[in-house]
């Protein structure tokens, strides 16, 4: 067996108390003992230890006890694995040979490695398993909470009406037929897709219809803008009248523009001969410009050369005369030139010769000045004449313009402007025919359209395997007037010989769920299914210690059956039953069985929790 795994030993401690413990083998274990005895709180204790939010209810016998500690055996490895948790809650301590301890946490957490459910379900070989939580087929990773209640059938579930794989609660009733499911096929949840929360999808209709409701007002209010509309029909057929329209205007601009062309050919030729005389004055006026400075600079050369040459002949007529300072005549006064300079009268011929070519050039660019002067007139007069021409052309230009292609280009523009505002008004219509038809779209009240995702609900044909266990179960107990065993889908409940299982009174109900979940573990077992592979049921034989009305007739040879059923088909795997001591066959049919005899006084050990 590769799956699951066994309990060995529950031990409950506090300090300074004796260990209140009782062990477990493989196969049929029984726990047996009057009322008040502590046989259903070791169930609790078993439970809680294994993860359950509910802590053993409290009695005087468990005052001053505050941990639980199981040892279990994995079927996989044969690893011995010890768990710890204290009764005031908190996490659980797993301890094992040869690895560190580990701290677990006692609640389940979706993703989180480190808890007591993902360790045992790991253990179970469902550590991976998915499950579906609701009709659009959404799913969360398996608990072993999920399976517990399948495994540890207390006193008070085995008597219930309810189906042993719902627990009553409505919103997990998916998840409790999923796991069911789960068990009997070995198929998980993992590979369907989710669909859509309805009430997300209303929501976001919600919001697609407030998004649309804006849009739809924003473009309306852009469309009045343009002034008054017609219909979309309309509108379009006013676009092809006024585009028809542009062509016309268009060639009544051409043939106008035609008219003038001639015109603008002249006025192009004025221009051309106003701006070349208008060329040659500006070049010529610079020039004569240029001449007058010239002239201006022969005039001061000349005033300055005669001048040199006056102070050389005034020079030249004074005598010899000593030196001012010294005294000295000139041929005793001492010089720094080596050689002397020209004489006062060389220097005034010099300057008068160059005063003389100086003049002759002033004459010539007299010369020159006059007739560059006569040219600019003439050049100015030209340019005025050009000037007036062109005036005269552009001006009549301008008018036959005003006239012919001006009022073609308005009306080009114009028309143009209207048929851009009919653009709009088309494009604005449009819009809001597509956004009031995906408006109606978003406010139609979806049908609910059946799921395509799978019933979450076993089916009878999938249970029918199982359906058969119990059968060969119950025909092994000699369960009276047995027939057929059948599943019932709207149920998720065997029925038996015809009878819904909950029909009955509460001992059959508890004989009857225990052949339930009896029945599950065999089929596990024999088709090697992950499951942990163990079985705890509080009172199934309920029905010989307080039947109901309808149940005192019932076979009193079932019992002896039952205990011979259990002790020889669950012998791999492991059944603890906790019973009342007056339901134990004393035939020897429990010989070889472990058997913790509870006797609730002084004679053998009177519970199980020390005194």
């Amino acid at each position: 067996m590769k799956f699951g795994f066994a309990l060995l030993r529950l031990s409950l401690t506090g300090p300074g108390k004796a260990p209140a413990e009782v062990n477990f083998a493989r196969g049929l274990n029984v726990i047996a003992g009057p009322s008040d005895s502590g046989k259903s709180f070791i169930a609790q204790c078993l439970d809680y230890a294994l993860g359950s939010g509910a802590a053993p209810k409290e009695i005087p016998e468990a005052e001053g006890y505050s941990s639980i500690v199981i040892d279990i055996e994995a079927n996989g490895d044969g690893r011995v694995y010890s768990l710890e948790r204290s009764l005031r809650g908190g996490e659980v301590l797993c301890k094992t040979d040869g690895q560190p301890d580990r701290v677990l946490a006692a609640k389940h957490h979706q993703g989180k490695e480190d808890t007591v459910s993902q360790f045992l379900l790991d253990l179970s070989g469902l550590g991976t398993k998915k499950i579906r939580t609701n009709e659009q087929g959404k799913t969360r990773p398996l608990s072993f909470r999920d399976i517990a209640r399948l495994v540890i059938i207390d006193e008070e579930t085995i008597i219930k009406e309810d189906s042993p794989v719902l627990s009553g609660q409505f919103t997990s009733k998916t998840i409790e037929s999923g796991v069911f499911r789960l068990l009997l096929t070995g198929t998980d949840d993992s590979s369907l897709i989710a669909k859509e929360d309805p009430k997300v999808a209303k929501g976001r209709q919600a919001g697609k219809v407030e998004l649309l409701d804006g849009l739809l007002k924003a473009t309306r209010e852009r469309l009045a803008e343009l002034g008054v509309v017609s219909t979309l029909a309309e509108e379009q057929d006013r676009l092809t009248r006024i585009e028809a329209s542009i062509q016309a205007a268009l060639f009544e601009r051409s043939a106008a523009q035609a008219i003038v062309v001639p015109l603008q050919t002249k006025r192009s030729a004025a221009w051309t001969a106003l701006t070349a005389a208008e060329s040659k004055f500006v070049v010529l006026s610079e020039l004569r410009t240029r001449f007058d400075l010239l002239g201006q600079q022969y005039e001061s050369d000349l005033r300055r050369l005669e001048a040199i040459a006056e102070a050389g002949a005034r020079l030249d007529q004074l005598k010899e005369e000593r030196c001012p300072m010294c005294g000295a005549l000139a041929e005793y006064q001492h010089h720094e030139h080596r050689k002397a300079g020209p004489a006062p009268a060389d220097v005034s011929q010099a300057c008068r010769a160059e005063a003389a070519k100086t003049w002759k050039l002033l004459q010539d660019l007299q010369t020159t000045r006059a007739a560059n002067a006569a040219e600019v007139e003439r050049l100015q007069a030209v340019r005025d004449t050009r000037q007036t021409e062109f005036d005269a052309i552009a001006s009549a230009l301008k008018g036959l313009m005003e006239r012919h292609v001006d009022v073609a280009s308005k009306k080009v523009d114009e028309l143009r402007a209207y048929a851009e505002t009919c653009r709009k008004m088309i494009e604005h219509l449009e819009r809001i025919q597509e956004l009031e038809a995906l408006l109606e779209d978003a406010n139609k009240l979806k049908k609910k359209q059946k799921t395509e995702v799978a019933g979450a609900a076993v089916s009878a044909a999938q249970a029918d395997p199982f359906s058969r266990e119990v059968e060969a179960l119950l025909r092994a107990w000699h369960f009276p007037d047995l027939d057929r065993v059948s599943f019932s889908e709207n149920d998720q409940d065997v029925v038996i010989s015809g009878r819904a299982r909950k029909s009955h009174g509460k001992g059959v109900r508890a004989i009857t769920r225990a052949a339930f979940n009896l029945a599950l573990l065999r089929l596990c077992i024999e088709d090697e299914r992950p499951f942990p592979n163990f079985v705890l049921i509080d009172s199934p034989l309920l029905v010989y210690e307080e039947p109901d009305a309808s149940e005192s007739s019932f076979p009193h040879d079932i019992k002896k059956h039952f205990w011979e059923s259990v002790k020889s088909s669950f012998v791999d795997a492991q059944v603890i039953i906790i019973e009342n001591s007056h339901q134990l066959p004393g035939d020897g049919t429990l010989d070889g069985v472990r058997v913790e005899l509870f006797t609730g006084n002084e004679q053998g050990r009177m519970g199980f929790i020390p005194t």
